[in-house]
């Protein structure tokens, strides 16, 4: 049987689905109720017999969770009382912030953003978690790790890139979410503030480069949808195609995109060349380069080239490559001022948008 008064006090609930142990479920969400001050020192949690009827598991499984975290020094067990909140050695966290992407990790701006958004929430008291939710997975999104979590105390998540299936489940959980992506705003139940990725913002300048360089004829070349560049020079009065690299069959991986714009750029070489290429992706640029060095195409000379990149991850060339440059790190220090201050009741900054930098370099 669930009784209310107890269920209403505990900030968790158990997940049949998960492949995690109901011990290690229960386990974890106390030590997370402790450690975010959910429960303080001194409380008392309910009996083992309340804990089993308010998840609906067994005394088995509510008893070997509460010695384990008896065993961690987080509570005093006093049989038919309760247990007692120890008070903690270590720092007291202010609460838990759920970071939510869309891959599995292997991109470096998702890598160098929430490795420092970590560094600045954790150094302001903010413990960090990160889960994935992959929209467009065999089958639908899989949410079962995001919901998990939820089961547990969240006080703000936030999502990156745009992120529908993320987005439904914690709009319908009530704790309020943070966006960023490409679309203007975001208009879910819950949702407290959006960061818009403007990965054009930089084109204006770019077509200026473009001009004084007498550019007249450009390709513009990506994997999936472009930037917004092409408008830009075409604005400037230069004449833009585009040309779509495919992914050789075995996955998406950097390796793979650059194997396969070298492959590409092999045959596109009979044609002749552009006056300038731009990549909206610098694993493209990568490929490619390394085609036209084996091809004797000599950069700016022959082809001038400009390209996607990230600070301190672009693609390494003779000269230096002018660039459309995104900053993941002064991104995630702005972004965690304005979650700082919308977690301490100040006035945030959202909107806010991101984008790139334009550096000029020499080949363009």
């Amino acid at each position: 049987m669930f009784l209310p008064e107890i269920q209403d006090r505990l900030p968790f609930a158990v997940v049949r689905s998960s492949r995690a142990t109901l011990v290690g479920q229960v386990a974890e969400g106390l030590r997370r109720a402790i450690e975010s001050g959910f429960y303080k020192a001194g409380d008392v949690l309910p009996t083992t017999r309340g804990l089993a009827d308010a998840l609906g598991v067994s005394r088995i499984v509510t008893r070997a969770a509460v010695r384990e975290l008896a065993e961690a020094g987080l509570i005093n067990p006093k049989p038919g009382f309760g247990s007692v909140v120890l008070g903690r050695r270590g720092r007291l966290w202010r609460g838990n912030i759920l970071f939510v992407q869309r891959s599995n990790g292997h991109t470096y701006y998702v890598n160098v953003f929430a490795a420092a958004l970590r560094a600045r929430l954790v150094a302001s008291g903010w413990l960090f978690a990160e889960v994935s939710v992959i929209p467009n997975s065999p089958g639908g999104a899989d949410t079962s790790e995001l919901e998990l979590q939820l089961s547990h105390p969240v006080t703000l998540a936030v999502v990156l890139f745009d992120n529908p299936a993320a987005e439904r489940v914690l709009s319908r959980s009530g704790v309020p979410f943070v966006t960023l992506g490409n679309g203007a705003v975001c208009r879910r139940r819950g949702c407290v503030g959006h960061v818009r990725y403007d990965r054009s913002a930089a084109a204006s300048e770019i077509s200026a480069a473009a001009a004084a360089a007498d550019v007249k004829t450009a390709w513009q070349v990506g994997c999936e949808s472009f930037d917004d560049v092409g408008a830009a020079l075409k604005e400037a009065g230069v004449s833009v195609s585009c040309r779509r690299i495919s992914p050789i069959p075995g996955g998406k991986s950097p390796e793979a995109t650059s194997f396969a714009a070298r492959n590409a750029f092999a045959g596109w070489l009979r044609q002749g060349l552009p006056d300038l290429i731009y990549f909206s992706d610098d694993h493209v640029c990568t490929g490619a380069l390394a085609a036209l060095a084996a091809a004797g195409v000599r950069v700016p000379e022959d082809v001038r080239i400009a390209t996607w990149s990230n600070l301190g991850d672009g693609p390494v060339f003779a000269k230096e490559l002018a660039r459309m440059e995104m900053d993941p790190e002064t991104d995630a220090e702005r972004f965690a001022s304005a979650v700082c201050a919308y977690l301490e009741g100040r006035r945030a900054a959202f909107p806010l948008v991101f984008g790139p930098t334009f550096r000029k370099g020499k080949t363009l």
